[in-house]
């Protein structure tokens, strides 16, 4: 069974390589429009960063494997969000002048709405199947939230933008250039991507778009492959393996944007991608015709829902603190809401390796 990880890896650093390519060109687009940075990452950069978890979940679901299929999105999101809580450590001087778009902060409140409701479904054991189409309720108020939540967020953004235009923002990314050139050596905030004509980055991105969804969909037969091998649960290898592998997207893409400066656009990518995982666990629902993806009574998706509702609460109250303190006083949140986000993953890890 070695030539299986040996692909698993191999599809890993594909996805790396890819992931931080649509960031160089999610980064350069920024600044090169006048396309505001959080649509950029909260909506199409997370869109395209979340179809290795739509493709895989699909799949999953077409496999009938319910299991794999609602593990590899909590765990996908529990691990997105403690990226969050690792860059806010990592970056924290970075991070820590830089604001967060209000469209941003709606889109992780609605993300924290549908969160809620798979936790409830999943301890209180709610079977609530909407007769003859055979789906759970869950999925199309999932949906009616997500559409809310885009329009929400859209409208916010809309309020903001006309005080922006494009030459403010290229002020805006030379000063955070220069800011950080002090502690961060130059070549690693040069972005080469910014050389290239705007139709040849978008042709560029979507090229790599398309190569992260040929890996999403080897990357799941893989996993089911592992786990089938090993005897592991279905949920909890798709929480570990496709969870943390579709995840990876996210990571990367969000790493490079906060390295070149653009920290709006990175936790855009983050949450704009929790959000839309959840609207894949609908889809899945819909495709998984012999039942329900929202299991009940489980106890790795009852611990992952824990765990991501846990970190969204985290995540709100160091937004809304730190955006009324000044900078100094904003560390004392950051620092111990990092801490605590990733605290939440290595919990996931430890349980799910010894109890679950």
């Amino acid at each position: 069974m070695w030539w299986v990880w040996l692909l698993y890896v191999i599809c890993l650093v594909i996805t790396v390589f890819a992931s931080n390519k649509l960031a160089e060109y999610i980064d350069a687009l920024d600044k090169k429009t006048k396309i505001s940075g959080a649509f950029l990452g909260g909506i199409l950069l997370a869109g395209v960063t979340s179809l290795p978890e739509l493709i895989t979940s699909i799949t999953a679901a077409i496999m009938k494997e319910p299991e794999m299929t609602l593990g590899n999105i909590l765990g996908s999101n529990l691990f997105d969000i403690a990226i969050i809580g690792v860059l806010m450590l990592v970056f924290v001087r970075r991070c820590l002048d830089k604001k967060v778009s209000k469209s941003n902060v709606i889109t992780c409140i609605f993300t924290l709405f549908v969160a809620i409701l798979i936790l409830i479904c999943s301890v209180f054991d709610l079977k609530l199947v909407i007769p003859y189409i055979n789906v759970n309720i869950l999925t199309p108020i999932i949906l009616i939230l997500y559409v809310i939540a885009l329009w929400f967020s859209q409208k916010t953004e809309d309020d903001e933008i006309p005080a922006e235009n494009i030459e403010d923002k290229k002020q805006e990314n030379q000063n955070s250039s220069d800011e950080s050139s002090s502690a961060v050596p130059e070549k690693s905030v040069v972005n080469k991507a910014e050389t290239l004509p705007v139709k040849q980055i978008v042709v560029r991105f979507v090229a790599f778009a398309i190569v992260l969804i040929g890996i999403s969909v080897g990357m799941t037969y893989l996993v089911e492959n592992i786990a089938t091998t090993y005897n592991l649960g279905r949920g909890l290898a798709g929480a570990l393996f496709l969870g943390v592998a579709t995840s990876l997207p996210e990571i990367i893409s969000s790493f490079t944007l906060v390295r070149l400066g653009n920290f709006d656009s990175a936790f855009g990518n983050i949450v704009g991608s929790c959000l839309f995982n959840f609207g894949v666990i609908a889809i899945a629902d819909i495709v998984y015709t012999t039942g329900t993806v929202f299991l009940t009574d489980l106890q790795s998706i009852i611990l992952s829902a824990c765990l991501v509702v846990a970190c969204l609460i985290l995540l709100i109250f160091a937004l809304i603190r730190r955006s009324k303190l000044k900078i100094k006083n904003s560390l004392k949140i950051q620092i111990p809401s990092g801490v605590l986000i990733t605290a939440c993953y290595i919990t996931f890890l430890i349980l799910s390796t010894t109890i679950l």
